[in-house]
């Protein structure tokens, strides 16, 4: 599987020199137009609809309901820079959004809570990782999701919400922002059972055919896991350091789900920990398995030295030309020799096979 390339190094020698809080496109985004939309509810009311412009976005919030604004599409920098003075979002927080090359983190900055995710996934045809860069911003009204890229994981969640499932339309902001980071961190157990299947098959491969030759597939599912591990686990530390604040933003109820989300974590780390022991249990039995190829070819071609060394040294003794060697004289002495020849080295394969050496 490829591994996507960071541009990180890129957009660091680009802010150098440039001021905290600058604002500057990321190498690679999609040229697509940023869509906003608003998602309001509570117990008996729910609406949704495309923001077109900003400016009424202030309007539209409703204290009493909770209040979803998404942002899909990181393109246009100054529909950030917008909405970041429009609910006076810190800078640091919106050039952190548009860094999609930033790992996973949470903080509170000026009376809002900041948390950052990775969603990823395979693409069916390429079986490539896609990295989709995920930023929540949590006010005492409002949550704001921004996405680097169109995503369908939050789907159903959404459908849910619309269709007043459970209790879904009692619930808070905060809980919102649980909801769907838990959502993502679900999806990491697709992947990793994906990878678990993977090295069940090499290992079921090189158990059944030892010939074969899987180094390279080993290698990549090291560089796959590495790559989940740079981008998942760092979740665990962000919420552990939101659990351990006393920020009011989240609610002493929704507490322990952000707590249960940090169990699915834990469970991975062990999981990632299992799959590198797996790898290095493959690697050495990959390196066991070309070992004893080797000893068998050896082992193949000492049977066959150790057969024709003593029918070497009979050849070589009536291959000299001495002229009174009483035994080249006799009518019946090549066949003879030619006999004894093959009546050693049968002895002796037969020998060898009895003492199960080959």
């Amino acid at each position: 599987m490829k591994i996507p390339q960071s541009n990180i190094y890129r957009l660091m020698k680009t802010k150098a020199g440039a001021p905290p809080g600058t604002l500057i496109e990321t190498f690679g985004q999609s040229t697509a137009r940023t869509s906003v939309r608003l998602i309001s509810f509570r117990d008996d009311f729910y609406r949704e609809e495309v923001i077109d412009d900003l400016e009424s976005l202030p309007s539209l919030i409703r204290p009493e309901a909770v209040n979803w604004i998404q942002f899909v599409g990181l393109a246009e920098v100054s529909k950030l820079e917008f909405v970041g003075k429009l609910f006076q979002i810190n800078p640091l927080i919106i050039e952190d959004v548009l860094n999609t090359e930033h790992m996973p983190k949470s903080e509170e900055i000026d009376g809002h809570l900041f948390f950052v995710i990775k969603m990823l996934g395979r693409n069916s045809e390429t079986d490539e990782f896609e990295v989709n860069h995920v930023c929540f911003v949590l006010g005492q009204d409002w949550i704001i999701s921004f996405l680097q890229r169109p995503s369908m994981l939050f789907d159903p969640f959404m459908a849910r919400i619309a269709q007043a499932v459970g209790k879904i339309r009692e619930r808070t902001n905060d809980y919102i922002m649980y909801r769907l980071v838990d959502i993502i961190v679900d999806n990491y157990y697709l992947l990793f059972t994906s990878t678990e299947e993977k090295l069940q098959e090499i290992e079921e491969r090189l158990m059944k055919d030892q010939s074969a030759d899987m180094i390279g597939k080993i290698q990549a599912q090291k560089k796959e896991l590495n790559f989940m591990r740079r981008n998942i686990f760092p979740v665990a530390e962000a919420i552990r350091l939101l659990l351990k604040s006393d920020s009011p933003l989240i609610r002493k109820q929704n507490r322990s789900f952000f707590n249960d989300t940090n169990d699915h974590l834990i469970y991975l780390s062990s999981s990632a920990e299992h799959f590198r022991d797996m790898i290095s249990g493959l690697m050495e039995l990959q390196m066991m398995n070309s070992s004893n190829r080797m000893n068998n070819v050896m082992k193949s071609l000492t049977l066959i030295s150790t057969i024709f060394i003593p029918l070497t040294f009979l050849a070589g003794i009536y291959g000299m030309n001495f002229e009174f060697m009483p035994e080249l004289s006799y009518r019946w002495g090549y066949p003879a020799v030619l006999l004894s020849m093959l009546v050693g080295g049968t002895a002796m394969y037969l020998y060898m096979r009895r003492k199960n050496w080959f």
